[in-house]
Formats: C-alpha cells, sequence, structure tokens
C-alpha cells in the first residue's frame, strides 16, 4: 500500500504462491462443527461429542478470520460406572464450551480444490483460559462438483490436541456468501458520527458510497504527503462495522495526523479501489 512498486510486488507475490483470487471465491463461510473426539488419546478421556456453529472470513489479501463456539460432553459411548457418579446425573457428562478464533490467519489453496486457512488459535473454556499451551490450528473446507464448499475440517497442533484430539474434526459448509463481480466501489463523501463536516483524529468517521462489499472484508486507505498510509480494516483492533454496501464506520484512534489527506476504499469483491476523496483531519 505505501507505493505502487510495493503494491506490485503483493500482487506478483499472490500469484506466485497461488493464493485464492478474491473474484472467485466466496468471502465469508458459515456451518455447523459436529463430530466426535477420539476415546482414549485425550484428556479426560472420551468420546467427547463436539458441536456448535463457526464462521470464516477473507479478507482478499491472502489472510482470513476464523471463529467457532463449540459445546463438548461425553457421549454415551462413556457412560459407565467407571466415569459416572450416579448422584450427579445428566451433570457426569461434563458438558463445557469452548470458543475458537483464529485472526489474520494464512489462506492457502488446497491442490484438489478448496482453500485452508492457518494460524494461532485463541481458546477459551467456559469463558475462561484453557488449561494446556499454545495452539495452531488449521482450517480446510473444500467441496465437490455440485457443491463446490461443503466440507470443514479443523486439526489441532501445539497444545490443544491434548483434549481435542490429532484427528480432523469434521462439519458442514452452509452458506457461502461471495462477490457476484469485480466491480470498483463508489466513494461519495466521509462525515463525523453526528454527519458533520468536521472530522477528529480520535472520532469515528461515518464513509458514505455505494459498491462496499456487504459481508465485510473492506478496508479505507488514508494516504497523505509525509506520511505513510494508514490502513483501517476489521483486523486492526479498532472499531470497524462494514456490513452495508452503502456505509462503513471506523474509529480513527488517533492514527491520522491533522492535516489533508486522500481516501480510498478497497473492497473485498474487487481489485480495483473506489475513486479518491480529500479530507481533513482536525
Amino acid at each position: 500500500m505505501k507505493n505502487k512498486t510495493g503494491g506490485c510486488a503483493l500482487l506478483l507475490l499472490a500469484v506466485a504462491t497461488g493464493l485464492l483470487a478474491q473474484t472467485s471465491t466466496p468471502s465469508q463461510f458459515s456451518g455447523v462443527i459436529h463430530d466426535y473426539s477420539p476415546a482414549t488419546t485425550v484428556t479426560p478421556m472420551g468420546p467427547w461429542e463436539m458441536r456448535g456453529s463457526w464462521t470464516l472470513t477473507l479478507d482478499g489479501t491472502g489472510k482470513g478470520d476464523f471463529s467457532a463456539a463449540l459445546t463438548m460432553e461425553l457421549s454415551d459411548y462413556t457412560r459407565n460406572s467407571s466415569n459416572v457418579d450416579a448422584t450427579s446425573g445428566a451433570d457426569s457428562r461434563m458438558q463445557h464450551t469452548h470458543n475458537i478464533t483464529i485472526q489474520g490467519g494464512t489462506v492457502a489453496q488446497v491442490a484438489t480444490g478448496g482453500f485452508e486457512l492457518t494460524g494461532p488459535a485463541s481458546i477459551t473454556k467456559d469463558g475462561g483460559p484453557v488449561p494446556f499451551p499454545a495452539s495452531t490450528l488449521s482450517v480446510t473446507i473444500t467441496g465437490g462438483k455440485t457443491v463446490e464448499f461443503s466440507n470443514i475440517t479443523l486439526q489441532f497442533q501445539g497444545g490443544a490436541p491434548v483434549h481435542f484430539g490429532t484427528q480432523l474434526i469434521h462439519g458442514v459448509v452452509s452458506s457461502p456468501a461471495g462477490c457476484a463481480q469485480d466491480t470498483a466501489p463508489v466513494l461519495t463523501a466521509v462525515t463525523n458520527g453526528s454527519y458533520g463536516a468536521t472530522l477528529s483524529g480520535t472520532g469515528t468517521i461515518l464513509v458514505w458510497g455505494q459498491g462496499f462489499t456487504q459481508s465485510g472484508g473492506n478496508s479505507l486507505v488514508f494516504q497523505s504527503s509525509g506520511n505513510q498510509d494508514v490502513v483501517f480494516s476489521e483486523t486492526d483492533g479498532l472499531y470497524f462495522w462494514d456490513f452495508a454496501t452503502g456505509q462503513i464506520n471506523a474509529s480513527l484512534g488517533g492514527l491520522l495526523a491533522p492535516g489533508a489527506w486522500t481516501l480510498t476504499v478497497h473492497s473485498a469483491c474487487s481489485t480495483t479501489p473506489s475513486n479518491s476523496l480529500s479530507t481533513t483531519i482536525n
């Protein structure tokens, strides 16, 4: 983003490594995980039933985010006198939850079709920390000739296999939402949070236009002579909302120096950025 040479290098890198083309692959996926852990190689011993919903978003740059909300409980196969407290009833299944996320994971094509997202996994247990070391998660989405994206698998490395297992954890893809065509977005105006024209470097801006990707993955790029480019997106840690075709909200977080800046919008569904708009940051 900092100069034309850097942009060309990134484009060549994407082609050379076979990263997904954002104009032909959906940008957002969701579905359900439903599988079982091994019986004897996990702690506590299983098998554990694992089920829950998941979402995955590609940002169009070879990166992506994943999140899953899973419930786990001991399966019927485990019901025996060695692990059931007769007085605890249903609680003897040791029900608990896990929230699992990857932020800014790396996307790569699968040679036989589909793609894989890999990155460090953030995992909770019942809303708190998990009792095992850091982990890496690989999320693979594949399909067939009739349904291009139908299957998902998760596979942990590091600390998590002690509980989830080293095997593939299976699920289904229910709703890929993609890009209809490669059309550059159009930028028409920028206002503050009160719809006024005065923009504060520590405030929130509302960006107006058309052709933004409704499923997310858009970014705002500010450029100014003598300053490095500043990019705002879903992954920068600040408030950023971009789930409409004509509006994006973003907190600037004090990252823009006062003065004149040029803004463009980059859509997840287009290789071409929007027109530029001159703004003044106070």
